[in-house]
C-alpha cells in the first residue's frame, strides 16, 4: 500500500469516528427523548412549515409538503431576502434508522438534487398537533447512518 492509500484510509477512518462520535453523542441528549416521546404517524404534514435549526442561523427556512403526492420540497431566503424553493424530497413513513419507531422520512435521494445531498435522508416525529422534531441523517457509509443534528417543523397558519 503506497502513502497516499494510507493517507487515504487514515482520512476515512477519522472521518467515520467523527461522525459516529457526533451520532452517539446526539443519542443522549433531550432532544433524543423529545423525538421517542412524538407521537406515531397519524397524517402526514401538508403545506408550509417553518424550520428551525438549533445553533448558527442559516438561509433555510423550513419546508413545503404535499402529503397527496407524498413530495416536498426546502424553502430558503437568498441573499436578496426572496423566498427561493429547492432540493425536493419524497416522503413516506416508516421504521427509523436508528429509532425502531414509525417515523415519517424525508429523503433527498431523488434525481434533480445534487449528488452531495442525495445521501441525507430526514426523519419527522410529531411533538404535538403542527409540530414536528426532525433528525437529519447522512448515509455516506452503507448500512449505518449518521445523525448530525435535530431540527423543529411548525405549521404555517393563514
Amino acid at each position: 500500500m503506497n502513502e497516499y492509500s494510507k493517507l487515504a484510509l487514515a482520512f476515512i477512518g477519522f472521518f467515520y469516528v467523527l461522525l459516529l462520535f457526533r451520532t452517539v453523542t446526539l443519542e443522549w441528549t433531550t432532544n433524543q427523548s423529545l423525538f421517542s416521546a412524538g407521537a406515531d404517524v397519524a397524517t402526514l404534514p401538508d403545506g408550509d412549515y417553518n424550520g428551525q435549526v438549533e445553533g448558527p442561523q442559516f438561509s433555510w427556512l423550513g419546508k413545503q409538503f404535499n402529503a397527496s403526492s407524498l413530495t416536498g420540497i426546502n424553502r430558503f431566503t437568498d441573499s436578496r431576502g426572496t423566498i427561493i424553493h429547492a432540493y425536493p424530497f419524497k416522503m413516506y413513513t416508516g421504521e427509523g434508522v436508528h429509532d425502531k419507531r414509525e417515523v415519517i422520512s424525508v429523503d433527498y435521494d431523488v434525481p434533480n438534487n445534487p449528488f452531495w445531498l442525495r445521501p441525507c435522508l430526514d426523519e419527522l416525529v410529531e411533538t404535538s398537533p403542527g409540530h414536528y422534531l426532525g433528525k437529519l441523517h447522512i448515509r455516506i457509509f452503507p448500512g449505518y447512518p449518521f445523525t448530525l443534528l435535530y431540527f423543529r417543523l411548525e405549521k404555517v397558519t393563514p
